[in-house]
């Protein structure tokens, strides 16, 4: 393990070396087709493994529960930060959004609360 992990670290400092330089490009458009060769090798070895294929159908089960919990575990988070940590619209885009003249003026009468309806019991549709 401490292997692997050292030899990720000496990749990334040859990496922080080399950016910048045509050997880096050239390495870069190998990592796909080395990646999909690793992939291919290891389904022949589980293939190839009598035991593993057996287990096959519990493991893979887990594996996609534990997949389903990963990813609305997620979804359930990013609702939850969206909802507390909502950022207001950038500048262009209120400009963009606004009166065709993008003035202050217009950006601001559109996005504050009009105040004929303070207390008069009807719902603003832009809250």
């Amino acid at each position: 393990m401490f292997i692997a992990i050292g030899l990720m670290f000496l990749g990334m400092l040859a990496g922080f070396l080399l950016r910048g330089r045509r050997l880096a490009s050239v390495l870069s458009r190998c990592v796909t087709p080395a990646i999909v060769l690793l992939l291919f090798a290891l389904g022949i070895s589980v293939g190839g493994n009598s035991t593993l294929m057996g287990a096959l159908p519990e493991l893979g089960s887990a594996a996609m529960l534990l997949t389903l919990c990963g990813v609305g575990g997620s979804l359930v988070c990013v609702l939850c930060i969206r909802r507390f940590f909502r950022q207001p619209p950038e500048p262009d885009a209120l400009k963009r959004f606004c009166a065709s003249d993008g003035t202050e003026k217009s950006c601001t009468a559109h996005f504050s609360a009009p105040a004929s309806s303070a207390g008069t019991g009807q719902d603003d549709p832009r809250a």
